[in-house]
């Protein structure tokens, strides 16, 4: 499969600004807004000072941060590697700005353009493609590309110190000149950033002191075929053998209950026609709950139990269920023989999954999850580069910075502001997921605070309700969103759509699950209960355990990114940091720092000082 990407010589780049240019012409893109930039670096102090210039654009990475950022799947990435914005999906919620670490993908409310009245050229094809308040970047001119050319800031290159061609083609212009360099400078390449992980496919050598002829000559570019289509590849299947591995224990559960049940209920005449078989088992010996035949308990305590509840079992009342008939139930129990043979394998499940031991189990599996989410929240923040925005903060302030990133985080991140703007019938099935789930767990919290013991609650109770509607909400969206996804052929952005799916199904199943165990208690259908029960704890524990590596993470990673691309364009429109306001795309100027350092730490390891110089 090819691997289209671009090496950049720095010893042969000269500053001159050519690609930039070509790229403006190409692309037609508006003020301040530059896909090919390049970085003039001032390096040390007088009268120790050197100057390096760094070209920049999208590197295409194939680990693409802004591609897992972006919550509406507007980004994806062909099988030939280049990664691609789609226009029309785009929402502008801005993820993406923050997610790049390399600050190459920019966004804007309102365009500006050089001149009043634009050319036939801009009127009739660039303006017409450029839509209002959605992101873009360097495409490396798919478009050109596609019909065997080179991009065009490649061709305009005077010293040849763009290269361009498919690194999985040893014969291609990228892949020779990379082995010439190896043979006659000793030089290999490397990547911008690479504690980001990214992959990616642009790639620089370092600059030299001298050079030799033929590592000058212009490489030359093999013709290239027909560009790879975006196919949609055959996905989620792990997720739907995981699927049926569940429902086939379910089944083995619900048979096994069943089998142990066949035989002779042995003269539980009054106990056959109590709710008590419900939870107990047709026989007696388990079910929900414990089996209750050969019972150890005196009357007194029986009673006791019967009347009060206990754990998850609901009190009885008299006028339910009298005390005459507890007394016959009691005997009748007491009298029969305990066959361990016929305890439902559910029950021996289940006997674990006490009111305690679940709660310990789902502690373990949200301490596992959190601790991840951290994890995959320091690595996002660090992708966005917020440590290098630290320092300019004094400037701007830090109690106004901090009022920035919380009005965010509720208006763009928990009320999905970009969404509402733009398609407020998504926005409302986004919606049913988002605040359903918020009102699962709100629900259970209030539960575990007010009903520790799990007992049972009327239907309508405030505490039922909750859940139940919450539920239904989020099973609404996620019927929804199953079928967008099948009917979207566009759904696919070459990256992370086996974990969409596997998010997607295991929430289903959770909530599905979830009504399944109200409905057959509800019905007195005992064999059924304790097998889906299980099978709900089950994919509960898989949607938190599963969450910061899956779509769920979008619940905390994109507010986050969100505030942080916020935060970033106020303090350039205060003008607090005059690097923010005076590069030539505002608003990068602490990346294109760190860029530039690191770049510095590989070829100069002994520099001083970097500085970046807007105006030469």
């Amino acid at each position: 499969m090819a691997r289209l990407a671009m090496l950049i010589d720095l010893t042969r780049c000269i500053g001159c600004d050519a690609c930039t240019l070509a790229c403006k012409q190409e692309n037609g893109t508006p003020m301040d807004v530059f896909f090919a930039r390049v970085l003039n670096v001032e390096v040390g102090t007088f009268p120790n000072v050197k100057r390096l210039y760094i070209p920049v654009l999208c590197n295409h990475c194939e680990d693409a941060p802004c591609l897992k950022a972006c919550p509406n799947k507007a980004i994806f990435r062909r099988p030939d590697g280049i990664v691609l914005i789609d226009q029309n999906r785009c929402r502008g919620t801005g993820a993406c700005v923050s997610a790049c670490p390399y600050g190459n993908i920019y966004l804007k409310k309102s365009d500006s353009w050089y001149l009043d009245e634009g050319t036939e050229y801009e009127e009739r094809f660039v303006k017409p493609r450029l839509r209002r308040n959605v992101a873009r970047k360097c495409t490396y001119c798919a478009h050109r590309v596609d019909e065997g050319l080179d991009p065009a800031c490649v061709v305009a290159c005077p010293t040849t110190a763009r290269i361009f061609g498919d690194l999985e083609d040893p014969n291609s212009a990228i892949s020779t000149y990379i082995e010439q360099q190896k043979a006659e400078t000793n030089r290999t390449p490397f990547p911008l950033l690479p504690e980001a992980k990214t992959q990616p496919a642009g790639c620089y050598l370092g600059p030299m002191a001298t050079q030799t002829p033929t590592s000058t000559e212009r490489p030359t570019s093999p013709t290239r075929g027909a560009s790879p289509k975006r196919d949609r590849p055959l996905v989620g299947t792990p997720t739907v053998l995981a699927v049926l591995a569940l429902l086939a224990l379910l089944l083995l559960l619900a048979a096994s209950s069943r089998a142990s049940e066949t035989g002779s209920q042995g003269g539980l005449d009054h106990y056959s026609t109590s709710t008590c078989l419900g939870c107990h088992g047709v026989t007696g010996h388990g079910g929900m709950g414990p089996p209750l035949v050969a019972t150890p308990l005196s009357f007194d305590e029986f009673k006791k139990i019967v009347r009060e509840g206990k754990s998850m079992m609901p009190k009885t009342s008299a006028s339910d269920l009298s005390d005459e008939e507890v007394m016959l139930i009691y005997e009748e129990l007491k009298a029969k023989a305990l066959d361990p043979s016929e305890i439902p394998l559910a029950f021996q499940v289940g006997r674990f999954l006490s009111t305690k031991n679940v709660a310990l189990i789902f502690l373990f599996v949200s301490l596992f999850a959190m601790v991840f989410a951290i994890r995959v929240l320091a690595y996002w923040v660090g992708v966005s580069g917020f440590r290098n925005l630290l320092p300019h903060l004094p400037k701007f302030g830090v109690v106004k910075a901090g009022g920035i990133l919380l009005w965010s985080l509720v208006i763009d991140g928990f009320l999905v502001a970009s969404l509402w703007r733009r398609d407020k019938f998504r926005w409302a099935m986004h919606g049913l997921m988002l605040y359903g789930f918020t009102g699962l767990m709100l629900a259970d919290t209030l539960i575990q605070i007010f009903n520790p013991t799990r007992s049972e609650m009327p239907l309508f109770s405030p505490l039922k309700m909750l859940p139940i509607v919450s539920g239904i909400a989020v099973f609404t969206g996620v019927v929804y969103v199953m079928y967008r996804y099948k009917r979207d052929k566009f759904i696919d952005n070459g990256l992370t759509l086996g974990r969409d799916f596997f998010f997607l199904n295991v929430l289903f199943h959770t909530v599905l699950s979830g009504f399944l165990t109200v409905v057959m208690k509800r019905a007195g259908l005992a064999d059924w209960v304790m097998p889906i029960y299980i099978y709900h704890l089950t994919a509960v524990a898989l949607v938190i355990g599963t969450a910061p590596f899956t779509r769920f993470a979008h619940a905390f990673v994109v507010p986050v990114m969100v505030a942080i691309t916020r935060l970033t364009e106020a303090i350039t429109a205060s003008g607090a940091d005059l690097g923010f306001e005076r590069e030539p795309s505002p608003g990068r100027h602490h990346k294109s720092l760190r860029i530039a350092n690191q770049v510095l730490d590989v070829v100069d390891p002994d520099h001083g000082e970097v500085r970046l110089r807007y105006y030469p």
